[in-house]
């Protein structure tokens, strides 16, 4: 349907229009011209997503899978000698506030790495969610952390070293997932690129700590690898794991339910059950461990800050920048928040519709986890797992050569700077 075609129908002397109709009524005609155009063009847009906006399964072979691990060596390694080099010289140079250290006594050689979360983690990963010795206060591990990265740490020995190494084996093989997908969704030079985008974060040091976001990214990618290649059930059961390691894992319900329900497919649609009851089983777990079925709900409320102005969500990136104060971990919140806002808004209109619900959700509770605690240092770190927002990125990127250089300086730039931070016990989120 053309957009011309619509005034000629709305004046063609088949529409029932006279020339008194003409003179007097043309206010009413466009205003009738108008809804018929917005109807038309919603029509369209509903016809396009039930033809366009579901994923098409193919085969995702050997192949592939290869190409997606080479792909992904040089940028883990260039990446994490960056963050691992950083994280070092900050805890040689900072010195740290008084009585902050790890209860976890990890071997020097790892004892950088080893920063707020990573004690939780270890801790529920030998004591699960009942009381220990030791360790962060009691109140705070009950309620605070999802068990699936310490079950790995508890199934892999339990040991320093199983902290460390599990994030950054999770986190190469994230890279060379999100490689076979981008080339799937968009092609060989723009999936590579993606692939630095992600490498190189503002966040990304969080993917080689004894964190959950590189655990997390893994079966997120995973999942829609799945999904890509038809294995909806097997999709399904990466989105249980996902739910168990982080509560926007649960988000993958509504990404097979897309599918699902724009797809036609059955089995997409039983697979929407898995995630759901990933979170569930965690509510089973706390409930059977410290009788709070809800606890990772209510865990928000121990980081809640004081009151703000909300104008500090315009201000704190000025003031930063004013002060010459690049140690100011949330003065990037806001602007990375709305960069992946507009990744995301991307990705709902130019992919399948179980990306975009994904990519728009995230950031969403991104959003809302900010204005709730009424601190926004945590959003980069939160939103850097939202993965589909990596193929916008490369996308606008990949024919700007001089931007997309500066772009990857900045952002390695900010990853250099939080992780140095990190190392010196500086809270980054």
């Amino acid at each position: 349907m053309q957009v011309g075609d619509l005034p000629r129908r709305a004046t063609s002397p088949g529409a029932g229009a006279t020339d008194g109709d003409a003179a007097v009524g043309q206010a009413p005609a466009g205003a009738e011209v108008g809804s018929r155009y917005w109807s038309a063009w919603l029509g369209d847009a509903w016809r396009r997503l039930l033809r366009d906006g579901f994923i098409r399964p193919a085969p995702i072979t050997r192949a592939h899978l290869l190409t997606g691990l080479k792909a992904a060596v040089v940028p883990y390694l260039v990446s994490r000698g960056l963050v691992w080099a950083a994280t070092i010289f900050g805890a040689r140079n900072l010195v740290a506030p008084t009585g902050l250290y790890s209860n976890l006594y990890p071997p020097p050689a790892l004892s950088p790495f080893f920063r707020w979360d990573a004690d939780a983690y270890g801790y529920i990963a030998h004591h699960g969610y009942g009381l220990g010795t030791g360790g962060v206060a009691a109140e705070v591990i009950r309620v605070a952390w999802f068990p699936f990265y310490p079950l790995l740490i508890h199934l892999t020995g339990g040991s320093d070293w199983a902290m460390i190494i599990i994030p950054n084996v999770c986190f190469f093989a994230a890279l060379a997932l999100l490689h076979v997908v981008g080339a799937r969704r968009l092609d060989a030079d723009r999936a590579q690129l993606a692939v630095w985008l992600c490498a190189l974060g503002p966040a990304a040091m969080f993917f080689s700590y004894p964190y959950t976001e590189s655990t997390f990214l893994l079966l997120t990618v995973g999942a829609f690898v799945l999904m890509e290649s038809g294995h909806w059930l097997l999709a399904g059961v990466g989105g249980f794991a996902a739910a168990m390691t982080r509560a926007p894992g649960v988000l993958l319900a509504a990404a097979l339910g897309a599918e699902g329900v724009l797809g036609r497919r059955r089995a997409a649609i039983v697979a929407v059950i898995l995630p759901v009851a990933g979170l569930l089983t965690v509510s089973l777990i706390q409930w059977a461990q410290m009788g709070d079925p809800l606890g990772y709900i209510h865990a928000r409320s121990i980081w809640i800050g004081p009151p703000r102005n909300p104008l500090y969500l315009v201000g704190s990136f000025p003031k930063a920048f004013i002060e010459g104060d690049p140690f100011n971990s949330e003065a990037i919140g806001v602007p990375i928040l709305l960069i992946f806002a507009a990744g995301a808004v991307w990705v709902a209109l130019r992919m399948p519709a179980s990306y975009g619900v994904f990519a728009i959700a995230q950031i969403l509770l991104a959003a809302q986890q900010g204005l709730y605690l009424h601190i926004f240092s945590l959003v980069p770190r939160t939103i850097s797992v939202i993965f589909p927002c990596y193929f916008a990125f490369a996308t606008f990127l990949a024919p700007r050569r001089s931007l997309q250089l500066a772009w990857l300086l900045i952002s390695a730039s900010i990853l250099v700077v939080n992780a140095i931070m990190y190392g010196g016990w500086r809270f980054i989120g």
